[in-house]
């Protein structure tokens, strides 16, 4: 089981490692350190802003830890013809468990620590708590977090019920109250419990293990659900086999396709329009981007931040809008309607330009109620404004263009 383990694990990882390379190139690893130093040069004053405690600065502090140990799932790698070629194994698989719960615990300690690293200048000044209780919580959270991962393995084995309670629901209300009282009052309390859950659930676990009941489908369908999400993050980047999109009919925006006249020239736009609207993914991305923007520029005071937001979301959604041409294009049908290749760039950089203009406006409105009517807001819109242009007439023209000239489309 442990040499099946180190398999899979080799292979996961190299799968992993080919799409990373391709999501972290020069222009992402770029604006993601632009975005980064600019979100910390915003906390700085945030906190310099803090004169002494404030009324939600514990109850921000509870959510935000409450939410971080929400991250990260165990990462079995269970694959779909594992229930029938390996159900003789079933009795020996607490071995390759432990090998994938010892593998799970990486990300969720490393972003706790993270987090809590972030948090707490914040904290310390905004919550009132001192440094020996921030890494006192800290703790505790990786405790709390562990005994999450081992309620995840009770329900691969079917045992996620506590007496009638889910037990990941049980775990997360103990979680609160002990990151009320440990904020409130005492903070060695989250450590405390921490380690008591986690040691009643490592050795519930083995007991559970060993039982080799296994719940073959959920724990399948739980490991290709897991998988499915980060490949939807991977395929906002790049093509990921395998990721589909959910489709639905939205007969409520039926009016936004009132302006497309039912002519020849027109036939790629209508079906560009009618897909963006129709697709999950790309209308939610937009959707959450957009979102995101308009909030931080609602609250965000320094002008050189707000440029800089304004101009790297419309561009990051331009750039995010492209993989659609590609699936689009690689569906076989598309080839029978009588339309040449110049058309169709020239249909989608116009249903571009539409969605960009859509959130500069969007964007426009959260920066005038920010700086108001004064030259700060006219830079930072005009300077979107210019993102705009440049994204959806000269970037995205070009490089659609590209992919008609490769031949494949």
């Amino acid at each position: 089981m442990k040499e099946l383990w180190k398999d899979r694990l080799r292979r996961h990882q190299l799968n992993q490692f080919k799409y990373l390379r391709l999501i972290f190139n020069d222009n992402f690893v770029l604006a993601f350190i632009v975005l980064i130093g600019a979100l910390g040069f915003w906390y700085s004053n945030f906190l310099g802003t803090i004169k002494g405690e404030l009324v939600l600065g514990k109850p921000v502090v509870i959510l935000i830890l409450l939410l971080i140990t929400q991250v990260g799932k165990i990462a079995t790698l269970l694959e779909d013809p594992d229930s029938t070629f390996l159900l003789v194994k079933e009795k020996e698989f607490h071995q390759y468990f432990k090998s994938a719960f010892n593998y799970s615990i990486m990300l969720p300690v490393v972003a706790i620590v993270i987090v809590n690293f972030l948090l707490s200048p914040f904290a310390f000044t905004g919550a009132g708590l001192s440094i020996a209780d921030i890494c006192l919580i800290a703790a505790g959270l990786v405790f709390f977090k562990l005994a999450f991962l081992n309620a995840e393995m009770f329900k691969i084995y079917g045992k996620e019920q506590v007496s009638g309670m889910n037990l990941k629901l049980l775990l997360n209300i103990l979680l609160t109250i002990s990151l009320i009282i440990s904020v409130y009052w005492f903070s060695l309390t989250n450590l405390v419990v921490g380690i008591v859950l986690f040691a009643v659930m490592q050795v519930k676990n083995k007991q559970i293990c060993e039982s080799g009941q296994l719940q073959w489908q959920q724990a399948i369908a739980d490991e290709n659900q897991r998988m499915f999400r980060v490949k939807r993050f991977y395929n906002l980047f790049t093509d990921v086999p395998g990721v589909n999109s959910k489709i639905k009919r939205r007969k409520w925006l039926d009016f936004l396709f009132n302006g497309i006249k039912p002519v020849q020239k027109n036939t790629y736009l209508y079906l560009f329009a009618r897909g963006f609207v129709r697709n999950n993914e790309y209308i939610g991305l937009f959707l959450r981007l957009t979102i995101i923007q308009a909030i931080m520029l609602a609250l965000i005071d320094s002008f050189y931040i707000s440029l800089i937001v304004e101009m790297l979301f419309i561009y990051l959604v331009g750039f995010q809008l492209k993989p659609y041409f590609k699936d689009v294009m690689l569906n076989m049908m598309q080839r029978l309607y009588p339309v040449n290749g110049k058309d169709k760039v020239n249909d989608f950089t116009k249903l571009s330009v539409l969605v960009l203009c859509v959130q500069w406006v969007v964007s426009s409105v959260a920066i005038f109620y920010k700086f108001g009517l004064s030259a700060n807001s006219l830079i930072i819109i005009v300077a979107g404004l210019a993102v705009l242009l440049f994204v959806g007439y000269f970037y995205m023209p070009r490089q659609l263009k590209k992919y008609l000239d490769n031949g494949v489309y």
